[in-house]
């Protein structure tokens, strides 16, 4: 998904100071820290959706595997968030 809004942050000093220090030993920036700070914390599944998707995941017969059943909850999940 391409990156088409733009936020600004202020920080003080010591704080942007360790946001530097843990973005570098990570390898990424400080933009994509707090990006994925902010969706871990703030743009995750609720539960209800996590239920929901394990609900209608369940109401089917099939032959999933676990690792098969996951990648469909993440996906329908995604693209709930994509549509918010």
């Amino acid at each position: 998904m391409a990156l088409t809004k733009r936020v600004e942050v202020l920080f003080d000093p010591k704080q942007y100071a360790l946001l530097e220090q843990i973005a570098r030993s990570r390898r990424e920036t400080v933009a994509a820290l707090v990006r994925k700070a902010v969706e871990q914390e703030l743009l995750r599944p609720t539960l209800e959706e996590r239920r929901a998707a394990v609900r209608g995941i369940l109401s089917e017969e099939s032959d999933l595997t676990w690792e098969e059943a996951k990648r469909l909850i993440e996906t329908e999940v995604g693209r709930r968030l994509e549509a918010s």
